[in-house]
Formats: C-alpha cells, structure tokens, sequence
C-alpha cells in the first residue's frame, strides 16, 4: 500500500504552518521540499511544519527535514517544528539534531515567539 502525506497549509502573518498527515517517507519527503520551495518562492516566510498528524518517520523523511532546515535558512528565514510524537522526537535525539532543528510546543507559541522578537521575520 503506498501512502502519501497530505499538507494542510495556514498563513499567520510571517510563518507559514505546513501540517503533514501520515507518513513521512521519501515519496512525502519530496512532497515536503516541494512544499516547503513553492512557499519560499512565492513570499520568503519563517515555516513552522506541525508534525502532530505524522504517523510515522523514515530515515528518507528525517533527510528531507534537513533538506528543507537548510533551504530555509539560506533565504535568511527559521524553521519551527512543533507537535513532535515520541517517534519523531528519538530520531531527532539519536541524531542529535534536536539541537539544529527549533522545537516550540505549538503553533500558538511560535506564533508569540516570532511577535516577541521582530528580528525573526
């Protein structure tokens, strides 16, 4: 059976909330990184990608995370990760990418985070 994810997308000012369902693989990976450029494309946005509606994540998907933290960063913008299941969350920590990646514990904080200092945006 393949599965793919599907991407709800919501705009609050200056960051763009990207929320996958389902599994992130290499196939929704590459959806991801398609996502993530047309949204830097159209208007260069902080992105936070909700990741409360992943089932589960490959190595394939870790690799696009990475891919799109990189991205971002070069158009001079920050990637948010929010909503982390205990799955997501041990790879991050096996890999020790917790660290690179900013973790905020929903939206609604990133949202104040990004109010509380204009220089993010």
């Amino acid at each position: 059976m393949v599965r793919s994810v599907e991407f709800e997308l919501q705009c609050v000012d200056d960051l763009s909330i990207l929320k996958p369902l389902g599994l992130l693989d290499a196939l929704s990976g590459a959806e991801l990184r398609q996502s993530v450029g047309s949204i830097l494309a159209e208007k260069p946005r902080n992105i936070l990608i909700d990741c409360q509606g992943i089932d589960f994540m490959d190595s394939s998907g870790f690799g696009a995370l990475v891919s799109v933290l990189k991205r971002v960063r070069e158009q001079g913008k920050q990637l948010f990760l929010c909503g982390l299941c205990s799955q997501v969350r041990i790879v991050l920590e096996l890999t020790g990418t917790e660290k690179v990646f900013t973790i905020v514990p929903n939206s609604e904080s990133c949202i104040a985070l990004l109010s509380a200092d204009p220089s993010n945006t």
